[in-house]
């Protein structure tokens, strides 16, 4: 009889490692959705625009925008979709910021994007802030004031 048990359960375990491991929706990587504010900044699918928290300006000189969207997959998922995706729109990762939120900080020829990343109770808030890069100030002209003394030259 204790064979008989040995037995049985010898074959329930080795049919359960025969079994596919299931993987679940956390784990499936997040896919683009089809109609963008912006059509190199893609916003994954099961996300929705907060509209009433949310602005574009667009002209032939720039374009400025914050982007708001909630939606229910996780964090994780958001970052690994925008790891994954924003270079092949041609922008360029510069870092990661990670405290509780997670900040994506990209830049694409003048442009700068920064993604911000917050877990929610039970949503994921994604922040899209676009707009020109900051000159830096070795290409900024040096502004003097009126009272400020002009150097000399020694001859």
């Amino acid at each position: 009889m204790k064979n008989l048990y040995l037995s049985v359960l010898l074959i329930l375990l080795m049919g359960c490692a025969s079994f596919p491991i299931q993987k679940t929706a956390a784990d499936k990587p997040l896919e683009s959705a089809p109609l963008l504010k912006f059509s190199d900044v893609p916003v994954p699918q099961g996300f929705k625009l907060m509209a009433n928290e949310s602005f574009i300006f667009q002209n032939e000189n720039g374009r400025v925008g914050l982007l708001r969207y909630t939606g229910s997959p996780t964090a994780d998922q958001a970052v690994n979709f925008y790891r994954e995706q924003m270079p092949q729109y041609g922008w360029f990762l510069l870092n990661i910021i990670e405290y509780g939120r997670r900040v994506l900080n990209f830049e694409k020829g003048e442009e700068s994007c920064i993604i911000t990343i917050e877990p929610a109770t039970t949503r994921t808030l994604i922040s899209i802030s676009l707009g020109p890069k900051s000159k830096s100030p070795s290409s900024l002209k040096k502004i003097e004031s009126p009272n400020t003394p002009k150097s000399s030259v020694v001859k």
